[in-house]
């Protein structure tokens, strides 16, 4: 019988994320055939498409002209009934709607400690009517104050002034975050502290609660299981492979931490807590592309994805759709599916402003993401489609093949909606343009084929949607690829 030399291959929904370790290859082959070896602004959260990714718009008074004259390190994730929240970063407490930056009754607070300069906004926690916000400043020392919020007044020194057995602050990363038992709890270095509202007139604060090894900072806090989860880092350096991630639990009653403690050849980042379970980001040292994404499972950390990019800390990452979105490199990750039914992804979904990233939150339902450049200022949140978006297939290994068919097939489009093919062949030292797909010309088939015939040891499907709309997607539903072997 004659040997049947044809091939095809079908790549359909649910669109599966990056390949694994993808940023080890420029032409990743390894993994499902729905997996990608490469993106940018893509939007794979619907089952059923692949699409762009969403735009960016600045919010009323959103940059340095109107509001943002800083970087918001911090934005407060709250329930919206009021459709208020608040952030902070450098010497402003901001104060913050789904559409806009308040610039009147006093916002931004410019926070003004008597006798110091300095001023540099940390993190921030909204307790029964009062926003408390921390802020290191000169001296190397902090302090916290207190926004009430009925009446707008703010009392910048009130961490080392008011409260019983109130004192500063060390010069030091300031997570913060409200217990299940009513407390806030903030990192002061190798210690963690306490503020109590509950006690006294004007509360209790301990800044030295829990004391820590002396080489430890402390850049993340959780609370879980009816206990606080200290994310620690030693030495917390930038550089270097000598760092070591440890995870402190502790029952928030005891002098000391509990067991286990959990460790990590490496820097630990943000932590998040999703359905009961603690998410972890860290850097593996020993590999360069070695950002993760795990889960803490008794005393080990479980690792779920990697990533290449920068490593998330605390106020870049939140809850986005069932999924986990997290700051890397500029550039906002989604982790998690839309439902248990469908399999877990990593994408790149959106661009996160200028180079230096700040905040990101999700108060509203919509992410919102600071940023800034040089003097350049920006909090932004989703909007439209970003016409950045790129999304690149796996490269397929069919030794000596000719490519004869690609065919798309599209969902419904709609005025300006487009996106343009590539074939990129023999390790990426050829290409054939395959051409578009575009509102104009392809608005009544949703499926297009091109015929490229052109002989190959390798391959890969490049879309790229530059020419297409901000404001009308063009969504990828299949691709079928076919071809036959050669001699």
């Amino acid at each position: 019988m004659p040997k049947d030399n044809n091939w095809s291959i079908s790549i359909i929904a649910p669109f599966q994320g990056f390949s694994p370790s993808y940023w080890e290859e420029t032409y990743p082959s390894y993994g499902n055939k729905s997996m990608a070896g490469a993106m940018t602004d893509v939007n794979i959260i619907s089952p059923d498409r692949l699409t762009q990714g969403s735009g960016l718009v600045a919010l009323t008074n959103g940059t340095q002209a109107g509001s943002v004259t800083t970087l918001i390190d911090h934005i407060l994730n709250i329930p919206s009934a009021n459709d208020v929240t608040w952030g902070i970063g450098g010497n402003l407490l901001y104060k913050i709607s789904s559409t806009a930056v308040a610039n009147s009754g006093g916002y931004p607070h410019t926070i003004d400690k008597a006798t110091v300069t300095g001023e540099d906004g940390e993190s921030v926690v909204y307790y029964n009517g009062y926003v408390y916000y921390f802020y290191n400043h000169s001296g190397s020392a902090g302090d916290f104050g207190r926004l009430t919020v009925s009446t707008d007044t703010f009392d910048d020194d009130f961490g080392s002034t008011v409260p019983t057995g109130a004192a500063a602050l060390t010069n030091n990363p300031h997570p913060a975050i409200i217990g299940g038992d009513g407390i806030i709890y903030f990192g002061n270095g190798a210690a963690v502290g306490y503020y109590d509202p509950a006690t006294g007139v004007n509360g209790t604060v301990s800044t030295l609660q829990l004391d820590l090894s002396n080489d430890v900072i402390v850049v993340d806090l959780i609370w879980d299981k009816d206990a606080l989860w200290i994310a620690t880092n030693s030495p917390n350096i930038s550089t270097g492979n000598t760092n070591r991630g440890i995870i402190y639990l502790w029952d928030t009653v005891s002098t000391s931490y509990q067991e286990p403690i959990i460790e990590v050849n490496g820097k630990l980042g943000a932590m998040f807590v999703k359905n009961g379970r603690i998410f972890v980001s860290y850097q593996d040292l020993s590999s360069t592309g070695g950002f993760k994404l795990g889960y803490i499972v008794g005393d080990t950390i479980q690792e779920l994805a990697g990533f290449t990019g920068t490593l998330p800390q605390f106020g870049q990452i939140t809850y986005f759709k069932n999924m986990i979105a997290f700051l890397s490199n500029a550039q906002v990750y989604l982790w998690g599916a839309t439902s248990n039914k469908l399999p877990t992804a990593l994408s790149q979904y959106m661009d996160g402003g200028y180079s230096t990233s700040g905040a990101l939150a999700n108060p509203f339902g919509t992410l919102m993401v600071a940023s800034m450049q040089s003097t350049s200022f920006e909090l932004m949140k989703e909007s439209g489609y970003s016409i950045l978006s790129l999304w690149k297939t796996l490269m397929f290994d069919v030794a000596t093949s000719i490519v004869d068919k690609v065919k798309v097939h599209y969902y419904a489009t709609a005025s300006g909606a487009s996106v343009a093919l590539t074939l990129r062949y023999n390790r990426g030292a050829s290409t054939f343009s395959l051409g578009t797909i575009n509102h104009t010309n392809d608005s009544a088939q949703l499926k297009k084929s091109f015929y490229p015939k052109q002989e190959c040891e390798d391959f890969r499907i490049e879309f790229d949607w530059s020419g297409g709309s901000a404001t009308n997607a063009l969504a990828i539903k299949k691709i079928d690829i076919s071809g036959h072997f050669v001699s």
